[in-house]
C-alpha cells in the first residue's frame, strides 16, 4: 500500500524522522531491503515534485517500512520553515543560497550537489508575442516571474541583469513589464499555460512537463548558469531513514529517475 502524502506550503504536517534499524551507506535494495521503518519528512523545491514523487514511491517499495512525508513549495519558504523548527529529516533545495540559510542554522548536514537545471522562458502555446529571450523587454509584454527570493526567480533576475550588461536599459525594460510575482516556478507554470501573461521564466524540467501547452524559448547561454540543486539531512541526530533516503538519491538508481525528468548530474 503506498504510504506517500504531499503537503503544501500552508501547512506542514507529519513526524519526525525515525528509524528503528540501520541500513548501508548507498541506500539501494540489495542488501538493505527491509532493513529500515519509520517516517521522514522530505521538504523538496517545487520543481522537483514529479522527480522526488517518484523517488518516494520507490524508496518506499523497496524499505516496505519506510513512509515519506513530501513537503513542496519554494527554497525559501522551505529553509524559513525549517529554521522555525517544522519538521523535516531532509531538505532538497533548488540552490546553494537557501540551503545556506539551512545550514548556517546549524541545522543542513553536509550539503551535497545532487542535480542540475536550466531556466527557460515558456509561452502560452497560441500566443506569439514573444518569439525571443529579447522580447521579455518589448513594450506591453506581460511577464511574470517567481519572487526575487525564489531560486527560479533569482535565477531569472540574473539572467535579466547579464542581459543588460550587454544592452543597457534591457533590465529595466524586462522588469518594467512583470504583471505578477509568483510563490513558486509551478505558480509561474501555471499563469502561462491558462494564457494570463505573454511569457514567464521556468526551469527547463517544468517546461517539459508542460508539454504542448507552452513553447519553450531558450535563453542565450552566455546569461545564464546552470541551477545547482543540493540536499542534505536535517537536525542534530538525523535518523537512518533520512541517510538512507539521501544516499539513494545520489545513487544510480536516484539519479537515472532524476534524468527521466529532464534533470542533469552535478
Amino acid at each position: 500500500m503506498m504510504r506517500l502524502r504531499r503537503h503544501s506550503l500552508a501547512l506542514v504536517v507529519g513526524l519526525l524522522s525515525v528509524a528503528v534499524v540501520s541500513c548501508g551507506d548507498d541506500g539501494s535494495s540489495d542488501a538493505n531491503e527491509g532493513a529500515l521503518a519509520g517516517n521522514v519528512v522530505v521538504s523538496a523545491a517545487s520543481s522537483l515534485t514529479d522527480a522526488f514523487t517518484e523517488l518516494a514511491e520507490t524508496f518506499e517499495g523497496i524499505h516496505e517500512g519506510v513512509s515519506i512525508e513530501l513537503n513542496f513549495g519554494s527554497s525559501s519558504s522551505l529553509a524559513s520553515q525549517i529554521v522555525e523548527g517544522a519538521p523535516a529529516g531532509v531538505f532538497a533545495s533548488a540552490n546553494q543560497a537557501q540551503m545556506q540559510v539551512v545550514a548556517d542554522a546549524g541545522l543542513a548536514n553536509d550539503p551535497r550537489v545532487f542535480a542540475q537545471n536550466r531556466i527557460v522562458v515558456v509561452t502560452p502555446a497560441d500566443n506569439e508575442t514573444v518569439q525571443t529571450f529579447a522580447d521579455i523587454a518589448a513594450d506591453g509584454v506581460r511577464l511574470v516571474l517567481a519572487g526575487a527570493e525564489v531560486p527560479v526567480g533569482d535565477y531569472a533576475r540574473q539572467a535579466i541583469a547579464a542581459a543588460d550588461a550587454a544592452e543597457p536599459g534591457f533590465e529595466e525594460a524586462a522588469l518594467a513589464n512583470l504583471v505578477s510575482e509568483e510563490a513558486n516556478v509551478r505558480a509561474v507554470l501555471t499563469k502561462v499555460e491558462l494564457g494570463e501573461a505573454d511569457a514567464g521564466v521556468v526551469y527547463e524540467t517544468d517546461a517539459a512537463i508542460s508539454g504542448d501547452a507552452v513553447r519553450v524559448i531558450p535563453i542565450p547561454s552566455e546569461y545564464v548558469s546552470p541551477a545547482v540543486y543540493p540536499i542534505a539531512t536535517v537536525g542534530e541526530d538525523p535518523s537512518e531513514v533520512a541517510r538512507a533516503f539521501v544516499a539513494y538519491v545520489l545513487s544510480p538508481e536516484g539519479q537515472a529517475i532524476l534524468a527521466k525528468y529532464g534533470f542533469s548530474a552535478p
